[in-house]
């Protein structure tokens, strides 16, 4: 009798299907953990999603967040052939009549005699000669040609800026020298020595780095304190000729480097030039040779504390120690066919004198209209070219637009995230996430709050609302533009106020004047501020909400009292104050108090809290991604460990079913040997 033969060889189990059935129950709990880690990954991926989106909103806020920055216009000119122009947001509004009398012009200089043959030797000797107030000394050899020395002007790393080029003309090439800029500023000059120049023995700097013309004295590394009015700077020296010049300069908070440049100039006049080189401050004699030329500045504190290191200037360049010798090449062999000139303008009727005129070394002028950049392109009669400047409110309503549409953005997302499909049963891979639900509070409560430290009755607009921006039932913002256009007409600088003050503030004190807050810092409300000033000097500063009932002290210096700007272990303000300073008259003694208002439009607000959303290591969307993150690595490890498990599992329960196998093929074995079958048995 045959054996019954069922899947398995002996048992006749089918151990492999078995085994698969139950490894599939114990599959469940790795399944689970699979799911949820999916779960958490598309999580990761909407919350990296909806940080991009945030940062995208942030950018469109941005660029609606300082106010001074929306002021845009439109410029046009009555004839682009003669003059155009462009407006900065520091412009105004209106109309501009240019007469242009003459263009500026680079000048040119050519050698008379010139050489017959570029490969001609110009000699042995040395060549000198300047371009805007800096000086070329340059030495030839005997085997010097012309076409060499050419060479040795265009590619010395001295150049003051001069282009050498060859004039061929009757048979003969002449030397040409060319200004590379416009203007009386740019002379070229040919000298028979060489000239003195004093130059200071360190640089002013900012942070380490060297200052320029535009810096404040207040900004120097070498500066410290409050003025308080009586400072001044001291400019002594020798002219070339030996006469003593000397002139004190009053110096205060609006001071720069280039108004001590300019004070320099004026007390040597015509007979040397002082410049700003790297942060240093240089001083060229205008006459080459033997020169008894001093220069030497100190700085006067008057009666306040605050200290200004001054440089020490010494010669750099000693005046006629080197002559020019080079044969045929000194500045009588040179014509001149070509003079520097300035550009000679009028701009509405000024100056009025027949033959006075605005003077610049450029064509193009950005110093003459406030705001205003003017490039000329020929001369004009005496009627001139007009030129109109208008407000460009189409530039604002795009970027408010831009603005509306990533709001919408973030919102239609948020929406689909959070929200539940009951055709699918499915709820959105957001829904339930509390730092979600606060982030569409923090982006919604600017858009329909009364604007931080704006005011009724002092201040036109007070909400966006006023202005056409409006949130409709679903949480979409909608821009009106007919609203806004109506609100640009009413009061033009309260629409850009309420849209992008950047924490301007004011005073109801004549004494206690609101003079900054930080942008970054100071939250924009309204504060309480004491101060104490006794024998002329401010002594006591204090400073809170008006909402508050405790005071937080600041500090005093000078006549600025400022407050309290310590920061929390996570770099956050302690006091919403923080930054903020008030400017005080110390003409009065006693205590004196006012309400202070820091402003701060709509879109700075929402900016602040999108920087607070996505600040790296503390903003709420990282860390839901990084909380997230940690989720999906606490899986991931569940998930090794579990496979690990039924690994193992599946292992022995084969080694089991396989010991069965071998236990009842012996058994069949023992039986056969006895001529019996487990069937018969």
């Amino acid at each position: 009798m045959s054996s019954i033969q069922l899947g398995g060889l002996f048992s006749g189990i089918d151990s492999g299907l078995l085994v698969s059935q139950l490894m599939a129950v114990e599959r469940r709990t790795l399944q689970m953990y699979e799911a949820r880690q999916a779960q958490q990954e598309e999580k990761k991926d909407a919350l990296t999603t909806l940080q991009t989106k945030v940062s995208d909103l942030r950018s469109a806020v941005s660029a609606l967040s300082d106010s001074s920055e929306l002021r845009a216009f439109n410029t046009t000119s009555s004839d682009t052939d003669i003059l155009t122009a462009e407006a900065s947001y520091n412009s105004y509004e209106g109309n501009h009549s240019v007469v242009i009398n003459q263009l500026a012009n680079a000048e040119r200089w050519v050698h008379t005699s010139g050489k017959e043959y570029t490969e001609d030797y110009v000699g042995e000797g040395t060549f000198i000669y300047s371009y805007n107030n800096e000086e070329a000394v340059l030495t030839t050899t005997t085997e010097t040609t012309l076409d060499d020395l050419v060479g040795l002007i265009n590619n010395d790393a001295n150049n003051p800026g001069v282009t050498a080029n060859l004039l061929f003309y009757n048979e003969t090439y002449h030397l040409v020298l060319n200004g590379n800029d416009a203007g009386t500023d740019y002379e070229v000059q040919i000298n028979d020595y060489n000239t003195e120049l004093w130059q200071a023995n360190s640089a002013f700097t900012v942070d380490g780095d060297n200052a320029t013309l535009s810096t404040k004295l207040t900004q120097l590394d070498q500066f410290s304190g409050t003025f308080v009015g009586d400072e001044y700077v001291t400019i002594s020296g020798n002219l070339h000729d030996g006469t003593a010049v000397s002139q004190n300069y009053s110096v205060n908070d609006n001071t720069k480097l280039s108004h001590i440049i300019s004070e320099i100039n004026d007390v040597f006049g015509d007979q040397a030039t002082a410049t700003l080189v790297n942060g240093e401050i240089c001083l060229v004699d205008n006459t080459c040779g033997t020169s008894q030329m001093t220069l030497a500045l100190a700085y006067n504190q008057g009666t306040g504390s605050t200290t200004l290191t001054m440089p020490t200037i010494s010669r750099a360049t000693q005046g006629g120690s080197v002559a020019a010798d080079l044969s045929g090449f000194s500045n009588a062999d040179f014509t001149e066919t070509q003079s520097a000139q300035d550009c000679q303008v009028k701009v509405d009727g000024y100056p009025a004198g027949v033959d006075e005129w605005i003077s610049r070394s450029s064509n193009t002028i950005d110093d003459v209209i406030h705001g205003v950049t003017l490039h000329l392109h020929d001369t004009t009669d005496a009627s001139g070219v007009q030129v109109n400047l208008s407000r460009d409110t189409e530039s604002i309503k795009e970027k408010i637009q831009s603005m509306a549409d990533a709001y919408n953005s973030v919102v239609d997302y948020i929406q689909k995230t959070t929200g539940y499909d009951s055709d699918t049963k499915t709820a959105g891979v957001l829904i339930g996430d509390y730092i979600i639900s606060t982030l569409r509070s923090q982006l919604r409560s600017p858009l329909i709050s009364q604007t931080n430290g704006f005011v009724e009755d002092i201040d036109t607009f007070l909400t966006p609302g006023q202005i056409g921006l409006e949130l409709d039932s679903d949480g979409l913002l909608n821009f009106d533009t007919n609203d806004f256009d109506e609100a640009i007409a009413e009061d033009y600088m309260s629409v850009l106020d309420i849209i992008g003050a950047d924490k301007s503030g004011s005073s109801d004190s004549n004494i206690v004047k609101f003079y900054g807050a930080s942008s970054d810092y100071t939250t924009a409300e309204n504060y309480d501020v004491c101060v104490v000033v006794s024998g002329g000097n401010l002594v006591y500063s204090t400073f809170k909400l008006t909402t508050e009932s405790m005071w937080h002290g600041g500090t005093c210096s000078g006549n600025i009292a400022t407050a309290n700007s310590t920061f929390d272990d996570n770099g956050d303000p302690v006091y919403p104050e923080n930054g903020l300073q008030v400017s005080v008259d110390l003409s009065q003694n006693g205590s004196f108090y006012a309400t202070v208002r820091v402003k701060q439009g709509f879109a700075g607000a929402m900016e602040d809290a999108m920087d607070k959303m996505l600040k790296a290591t503390t903003g709420s969307i990282p860390i839901d991604i990084t909380h997230t993150d940690d989720k999906i690595e606490l899986l991931e490890d569940k998930i090794e460990a579990e496979e690990a498990r039924l690994t193992k599992k599946e292992a022995r329960m084969v080694a089991r079913y396989a010991r069965l196998e071998k236990t009842l093929a012996l058994l069949q074995s023992q039986l056969a040997a006895l001529g019996l079958s487990m069937e018969s048995s």
